[in-house]
């Protein structure tokens, strides 16, 4: 007997006809998990899109670039690019620096966190995605979940 999960077939661990069969625990057996990529990471963690992470890329690629560069650099409106940059800075991976032109005016310079800086935000950020993802595991009610997905 099986039970569907998010369409994912499941042994029905509570099936009378395999009395005898214990129940796998965490010293029998060892989950298969995929490796993450970087990318991956950055989505989960700071919820980023592949548009931030694209523009983050080209900030670093090219330190100081203004909003009107980067977006000539990668074919996009500069309204998008700002959303972008607004994005990553909320994260704390990019800042925005004001330069006063000599023709009068201003532009903002953008500048991706230093490698050092960027590898402890992402610590920090994995580290309490971590322990909000076992809070909401551990607050979860699975035999609901198992009912409500039988009862489809």
């Amino acid at each position: 007997m099986s039970s569907q999960l998010d369409g994912e077939v499941t042994p029905d661990w509570g099936a009378a006809s395999e009395p005898n069969q214990p129940h796998p625990t965490p010293e029998s057996t060892t989950p298969s998990v995929a490796t993450p990529s970087v990318q991956t990471v950055l989505e989960t963690v700071f919820g980023l899109r592949e548009k931030e992470l694209t523009t983050y890329e080209a900030v670093s690629a090219d330190p100081g670039a203004s909003t009107k560069e980067l977006a000539d650099r990668l074919d996009r409106d500069r309204s998008n690019i700002n959303r972008s940059v607004t994005q990553l800075e909320a994260a704390g991976l990019v800042t925005r620096h004001r330069r006063i032109l000599d023709s009068g005016g201003y532009y903002y310079a953008n500048f991706a966190a230093p490698e050092e800086v960027l590898q402890q935000l992402v610590d920090e950020a994995l580290d309490q995605w971590v322990a909000e993802a076992r809070s909401t595991v551990a607050d979860h009610q699975w035999d609901a979940t198992r009912e409500s997905a039988t009862d489809s």
